[in-house]
C-alpha cells in the first residue's frame, strides 16, 4: 500500500530534483537523485546501528516486544522514543552533531532515505536538526525542509544494511560504533537478515570468517555476561569501557580444555564485574593474559576451591575442580566477585613466583653456557680497560657461585652481598622486583603498578 511519504517522494523525484549524490549500492557507486521534503516527513530507523544497545535497553525497561516495536514504526510513541535516544547521541562529544549544526544553521549534506521515507544515514543529523528547528523556529528556517538522496525503488533490506555500514565506516567525523552495537549488527545482518557472508566482511572491512565469528563469539560472551551473570539483559553501556576483556577472555576460553572452560569463563566474568572496586591490572592476569606458569590453570582453580573451603582431592588436580557444581555456585555469586577476584589474582601471584624458583637452576645454566660461548668467541684486545674491570668483578662472583654450587668447602666471601644484589635489581626493573618478591605488600605494589594494564 502506497503512503502520503511515498506519494511525496515519487512526486519530488520525478519533478523538484535539486541535485545527485554517488551512493556505494551493491558494490557498485549509483547515482541518486536529491529532494526536500518537509522535515516531519522522514521516518527514524529502528534498526540504526549507532542505537541498538541504548534501544535494547529501552525495550528491556519498558517491556516492549523488539518485533511489534518495529513494526510500529510510523507510531508517534516509535518516532518519539527514536528521536530520544538519536538526539542524545547528536550531542555525544565524539562526534558533535547538534554543536555543528547549531553552529552552522545550515544542512550541509543529504540525509539518505528509502522509498517509503525511511532514513537510512543521517538519522541523528535529523534528531538534531528537528530539535534546533522546535526551539528556535526563526533562527533555524533552514531545517523545516530537508534535503535527501533517495535511494532506488528496488532497494532491499540487505541493501540497506549494506550501505549504512558502509557510510557509517567512512572516515569522516561520524560517531563510532561501540564495540557492543557493531557486534550487535553484525549478528542481526548474519542471523536476521541472512546477508551473504561476503556481504558482511566487505561492508564492515572483516579480513576473513574467522575474524567474523571471533566477534560474534565475543558477543555471546558479553551477552551471557550480562543475562546469566548480572542479570541485567541489554544493559551493554556497562561493560563499554570492556572490550579488551571480553576479547581476551573469549579468546582464553577457545583453546582451553573443554573440561576447564566453565570455571575459568565465571571467574573471568566475576573478575570483570569487579574490575573498578579492585584496581587490579587484569590484563596481566590469566584468563585475560597467557598462563604463568601453564599448569597454573588447573591448579589455580584446585587452590581457589580449595580457598572456598570445598574439599579437593588430590586426584582432582588435574582439573576436575574446574567442573565441580560446588566451585561453580560460588563462583556465580555476584556479591563475592571482589573477593574472588583478589584471591584468584593472589593465587596467580605465588603459582608464577613459585614456578620462577623451580625454573631457575634450568634458566642459569642456559644463561651459563651462553656467557661461556660468548666468551670463546672475544678476544681481550676488544674490551676496554671499565669492560674489564666489569668483567673482572662479575667473573669473582661465579668463582665464588660455582663453588658454593659444587659445595667447595673452600669458600671465598662474595663479592657482592645478597643486599646488593637486591639493590641493583630494584634500580634495574623496580615493577619486575615488586612482581618477583614474597613480601605481599610488594605484590600489592606490583598489581597496581602504574602503566601496567592495557
Amino acid at each position: 500500500m502506497t503512503t502520503d511519504r511515498q506519494v511525496v517522494i515519487e512526486e519530488q523525484c520525478k519533478n523538484g530534483v535539486k541535485g545527485s549524490t554517488f551512493v556505494l549500492f551493491r558494490g557498485q557507486y549509483r547515482e541518486l537523485p536529491i529532494i526536500e521534503v518537509p522535515f516531519d516527513l522522514p521516518l527514524y530507523r529502528p534498526e540504526n546501528g549507532r542505537i541498538i544497545t541504548q534501544l535494547e535497553a529501552k525495550l528491556e525497561t519498558e517491556g516492549w516486544q523488539r518485533p511489534a516495536f518495529y513494526q510500529a514504526i510510523e507510531q508517534d510513541w516509535v518516532q518519539q522514543t527514536l528521536h530520544e535516544l538519536l538526539l542524545a547521541l547528536s550531542r555525544d562529544a565524539r562526534g558533535p552533531i547538534y554543536q555543528e549544526l547549531a553552529q552552522q544553521a545550515q544542512q550541509t549534506e543529504p540525509l539518505l532515505v528509502t522509498r517509503t521515507g525511511v532514513v537510512v544515514n543521517g538519522n541523528r543529523r535529523m534528531a538534531a536538526m528537528r530539535e534546533l528547528h522546535k526551539q528556535e523556529p526563526a533562527s533555524y528556517a533552514n531545517f523545516a525542509k530537508l534535503r535527501v538522496a533517495v535511494m532506488p525503488t528496488e532497494t532491499t533490506a540487505a541493501d540497506i544494511e549494506y550501505v549504512e555500514s558502509a557510510l557509517q565506516l567512512a572516515p569522516e567525523t561520524k560517531l563510532a560504533y561501540t564495540w557492543t552495537n557493531r557486534r550487535l549488527k553484525l549478528r542481526r545482518q548474519r542471523d536476521e537478515l541472512k546477508l551473504p557472508t561476503k556481504l558482511i566482511l566487505q561492508s564492515y572491512r572483516i579480513t576473513d570468517k574467522k575474524a567474523l565469528e571471533q566477534e560474534l563469539a565475543q558477543l555471546d560472551l558479553a551477552q551471557s555476561y550480562l543475562d546469566d551473570y548480572c542479570h541485567t539483559p541489554g544493559d551493554y553501556a556497562s561493560i563499554e569501557d570492556a572490550e579488551v576483556l571480553f576479547v581476551a577472555l573469549e579468546q582464553t576460553l577457545r583453546t582451553l580444555p573443554k573440561e576447564l572452560v566453565p570455571a575459568w569463563r565465571w571467574v573471568g566474568f566475576a573478575m570483570i564485574h569487579a574490575r573498578d572496586q579492585s584496581k587490579i591490572k587484569l590484563a596481566n592476569y590469566f584468563p585475560f593474559t597467557e598462563a604463568r606458569p601453564a599448569y597454573a590453570i588447573s591448579q589455580a582453580l584446585v587452590s581457589l576451591a580449595r580457598a572456598q573451603g570445598l574439599s579437593v582431592s588430590e586426584a582432582s588436580q588435574a582439573g576436575a575442580a574446574a567442573i565441580d557444581d560446588r566451585l561453580i555456585s560460588v563462583l556465580r555469586d555476584t556479591s563475592a566477585a571482589l573477593r574472588l577476584s583478589r584471591e584468584i589474582t593472589d593465587i596467580l601471584d605465588q603459582l608464577r613466583i613459585d614456578a620462577n624458583e623451580q625454573e631457575a637452576p634450568k634458566r642459569l645454566l642456559q644463561h651459563v653456557q651462553q656467557a661461556r660461548k660468548l666468551a670463546e668467541k672475544l678476544k681481550a684486545s676488544q674490551l676496554t680497560e671499565k669492560q674489564k674491570a666489569e668483567l673482572g668483578s662479575e667473573f669473582a662472583a661465579m668463582q665464588y657461585h660455582s663453588q658454593r654450587f659444587l659445595e667447595n668447602s673452600n669458600e671465598a666471601p662474595a663479592p657482592i652481598s645478597p643486599a646488593k644484589r637486591k639493590w641493583r635489581k630494584l634500580r634495574e626493573d623496580p615493577y619486575r622486583y615488586c612482581a618477583d618478591s614474597r613480601n605481599p605488600v610488594l605484590r600489592v605494589i606490583a598489581r597496581y603498578w602504574p602503566g601496567r594494564q592495557s
